[in-house]
């Protein structure tokens, strides 16, 4: 019985260490008729891997400045990369000649005019933030441990 209870009180304490944070919404304008995107894609076009929406015309990505929770998640969640493996993975693509990492914005009032007036913008933003001055094409769900 003890044994039985360690047992279940072992798991919940395993599941209350995990919880959901806040979502990442990909955002777009709200005109976007750049053709279905999926999370590899996102990832491809913010490491500069592809230039292009599945329709052909040419992506601007933005990301958030460092330091903000949205760059964390997305980096971790999406790119799969830290800040600093981000950073190197920048500076080998600019020694060989290629552009270098997107442009950044501070806050989320900036992420949300820039994408809204961008006919070929796109971005990620904290889910909760997200008005109808943008078009949402998937969320990103994140996990936090406490």
């Amino acid at each position: 019985m003890f044994k039985k209870l360690r047992v279940l009180f072992s798991l919940l304490i395993m599941l209350s260490s995990a919880t959901v944070n806040a979502d990442l919404a990909i955002i777009v304008h709200p005109d976007y008729q750049g053709g279905e995107l999926d999370q590899e894609m996102v990832k491809q076009l913010f490491l500069g891997e592809i230039a292009q929406f599945p329709s052909g015309h040419k992506a601007e990505v933005i990301n958030h400045s460092e330091g903000s929770p949205d760059r964390k998640a997305f980096f971790e969640y999406v790119l799969e990369m830290g800040e600093v493996r981000h950073k190197r993975y920048w500076a080998r693509k600019k020694s060989i000649g290629k552009e270098g990492a997107p442009k950044e914005l501070d806050s989320y009032k900036e992420i949300l005019n820039w994408t809204a007036n961008t006919p070929l913008g796109i971005t990620y933003i904290d889910k909760k933030q997200v008005d109808d001055s943008v078009k949402v094409l998937f969320t990103v769900t994140v996990f936090d441990d406490i």
